[in-house]
């Protein structure tokens, strides 16, 4: 998914920005950090959450992720209610806005990605580094 259509998913899903905030590949997408993400990761709490949950009753699915429960929305949308052990109160109260979409902060994407570690998470991590050193020195890989 590009960025126009993490934009276009989250206008279609309707959930309102301050019970949210879109987390994991997709929030780099939209810094500009990656050019394409699989899906949407989305934690919820709230309206969000009881809007997540109403859509269970048009195809959505729910069910227990690794430590959260889990709205599956078709098959590019994941609505968690909680984010590796941290409730969504928490990831939310640190998410960051970014072009008006409330996005997991990159401190928290970053840990997620370290903690999990697979080799894509490893490619991204390499991406954000070079992404932090252009916003200290824009020259840098100009």
């Amino acid at each position: 998914m590009t960025a126009s259509d993490i934009l276009r998913r989250l206008a279609e899903l309707g959930l309102p920005e301050r019970d949210y905030a879109l987390h994991s590949s997709a929030a780099l997408v939209l810094r500009g950090i990656l050019e394409e993400a699989g899906d949407l990761d989305i934690v919820a709490r709230g309206a969000a959450w009881e809007r997540a949950l109403a859509m269970l009753d048009h195809g959505a699915v729910l069910d227990g992720g690794r430590q959260d429960l889990r709205v599956s929305v078709g098959d590019d949308v994941e609505i968690y209610d909680g984010w590796m052990g941290d409730d969504a109160d928490t990831v939310i109260s640190r998410a960051e806005p970014v072009g008006g979409v409330p996005c997991a902060s990159l401190a928290d994407v970053v840990a997620m990605k370290e903690r999990l570690g697979r080799p894509k998470d490893l490619a991204h991590l390499e991406r954000i580094a070079a992404y932090l050193a252009r916003q200290r020195d824009p020259g840098i890989g100009a």
